[in-house]
């Protein structure tokens, strides 16, 4: 399960420490167009799916694709040779085949809006496949801003389609006698306003939407469509659910929404129109958020509304022209997977990192029942999955294993068991449950000290690294600790196998020191992530996984199919490597 964030991949070992470190330290991770868009506007978008998709041979290959959450422009956190200006971006979007984006400037969003929108007008002005937004603040410093019965007309006149608010970096509420001089003046039009709480710094990194002011601003304005992003929305997905009953005119975009199933469930419960697709470049990279929805399990229309035409919708009152695009061929089998959704029979995978069981504290988990977790392998080409429970993450180890068990009894060849320890519990406990785990077939061990509140080199993580040891077996840690604990443990451990959780590369030189060293690669969260971490550790080391049923299956397949690596690499990660290490670790005793 993630809870931390990796923002850079280097190889340098002094940068991959710490790069560790700000891993860590952010500890904590985690029918509705007739009031915002007018019913006549759904039937002309609806009616241009069937004209392309009927008249002439929609291409599945092909979503019309529309990036709602774009920013470029050297950002605070631009690192050396980073991605961040439109050239850049237009790059990448041909490579996803990604047809258009709605983009912000860097200094509007981080340093002051009246920079950054002038701005924005000069990078847009020769690509018609980028369209503007403008960020902006809360009326009253007339030398700030222009006034807010001239920002409709001047949008109109600049062709700018949507406007920002970020509360938090420039530290304003949602009140109602904060915004809503700012709101009266675009209500008649219908212009479509993005909060974003995080701020540039990063502070704010996750749940940090503020839904009571949402909500109240979303029922204010009914007539305006508000659209919802941050970078994770996780633990506070149960308050979504409920502004999203609250508020008819409450979108969401997608790339700040990695949950199982998460587009699935609210176009059932809700209608593909609440969804807007979005990535979050260049923070995070446009594979996850792409590959969730082009393989999510809805309908060709409600993925094309959801891909790009709720956002053309909402954009449609200044009259915006859309560009048709042809893209490159795909890279290779893999992208061709990625942009289209379609899996080729025979392109399957196996996960080192997944969780089971049908109830979880922090967030609802939709179609959880184990029937629908291997149906879901079964679509997406999962072929064998490593799993431990939920349940031991946040509280009783012994009912979260017991439900493992049942399903490596029930589905024994797709899953491989391995039992959840709680350090606190003491070394007599720890080795009786894992006794306890090998008569029901469990075939590794899964620590995550993080979340239990044990130190994570404290003296009982040794207990299990022993038994790993002595039984040729997996061990998974949510969080290792130092290098040298790291090292320590791989050489007093040699026939152990020690698997990283999540991604990082802070281990790098032990790993090219000891053969018993891997990582797994949640998450990949930046444009070149995959890449970068290949670079510095190898391809041989790097195991695919999935974090299922926290993440989309989809979401951790991104980065690496649409990664600029050969595809004997990607075929590494993505199975070949975990297939090598069941050879000789984790035998079924």
């Amino acid at each position: 399960m993630i809870n931390k964030y990796s923002q850079g991949y280097t190889s340098s070992s002094e940068e991959a420490k710490a790069g560790r470190r700000d891993f860590m330290r952010k500890a904590g991770l985690a029918g509705l167009w007739v009031s915002t868009l007018g019913g006549d506007l759904k039937s002309q978008v609806l009616n241009l799916q069937e004209t392309s998709e009927g008249k002439t041979g929609f291409s599945s290959d092909h979503w019309n694709l529309f990036d709602a959450h774009v920013q470029v422009g050297r950002h605070l956190k631009l690192q050396e040779n980073g991605l961040h200006t439109a050239k850049h971006l237009l790059a990448e979007m041909d490579h996803y085949g990604i047809s258009e984006a709605l983009v912000v400037d860097s200094l509007s969003r981080e340093n002051h809006p009246k920079d950054g929108n002038q701005r924005i007008l000069e990078v847009t002005k020769k690509n018609p496949r980028l369209h503007r937004g403008w960020v902006v603040l809360p009326a009253g410093i007339k030398s700030e801003q222009i006034a807010p019965e001239e920002l409709v007309p001047e949008m109109r006149r600049q062709k700018v389609g949507a406007l920002f608010l970020y509360p938090n970096q420039y530290f304003f509420q949602l009140s109602d006698w904060s915004v809503d001089d700012l709101l009266y003046p675009i209500s008649g039009s219908k212009v479509p306003v993005f909060i974003n709480p995080t701020e540039a710094n990063g502070r704010g990194g996750s749940d940090a939407t503020d839904w009571n002011g949402i909500v109240s601003l979303c029922k204010r304005w009914p007539s305006i469509p508000v659209v919802i992003s941050e970078n994770r929305i996780r633990r506070s997905q149960r308050l979504l659910y409920k502004a999203l009953d609250a508020c008819p005119n409450l979108h969401l975009e997608l790339s700040a929404y990695w949950l199982h199933r998460g587009i699935e469930y609210i176009t059932e419960r809700w209608g593909a129109e609440r969804l807007i697709f979005g990535s979050g470049w260049p923070n995070f990279g446009q594979h996850m958020t792409m590959a969730t929805l082009t393989t999510a399990e809805i309908s060709d229309q409600d993925k094309r509304l959801i891909a790009g035409d709720n956002l053309r919708g909402l954009l449609s009152w200044c009259n915006l022209k859309h560009p048709k695009v042809s893209f490159p061929p795909p890279d290779d089998e893999f992208v061709e997977f990625g942009r289209s959704g379609v899996r080729p029979d025979k392109m399957t995978f196996y996960d080192v990192h997944g969780h089971l069981g049908e109830n979880n504290a922090h967030y609802h988990v939709p179609d959880s029942s184990l029937d629908k977790v291997v149906g879901q392998m079964d679509r997406l080409g999962l072929t064998k999955v490593c799993v431990m429970s939920f349940a031991g993450v946040y509280s009783d180890e012994v009912f979260g294993n017991e439900i493992v068990a049942k399903a490596i009894e029930e589905f024994p060849d797709r899953f491989i068991g391995f039992t959840l320890l709680n350090p606190h519990r003491g070394r007599s406990e720890m080795l009786a449950e894992l006794q306890r785990g090998e008569k029901l077939g469990m075939r590794g061990i899964k620590l995550i000290p993080t979340y239990h509140g044990y130190p994570v080199e404290g003296p009982l993580i040794d207990v299990a690294c022993e038994w790993a040891n002595e039984r040729r077996q997996i061990i998974i840690n949510h969080e290792w600790g130092s290098a040298s604990q790291m090292e320590r443990l791989v050489k007093k451990y040699p026939n152990a196998c020690f698997v990283t959780a999540h991604t990082t590369t802070a281990y790098a030189e032990i790993i090219r020191k000891y053969p018993n060293l891997f990582v797994c690669s949640v998450p990949l969260l930046g444009p070149r992530a995959c890449e970068e971490v290949v670079e510095v550790i190898g391809a041989d080391r790097f195991l695919f996984g999935t974090d299922l049923l926290d993440l989309p299956i989809a979401w951790n397949l991104g980065p690496i199919i649409f990664a600029r690596i050969s595809i004997d690499e990607k075929r590494l990660i993505l199975g070949e490597n975990l297939k090598k290490i069941l050879e000789s670790y984790s035998l079924p005793v």
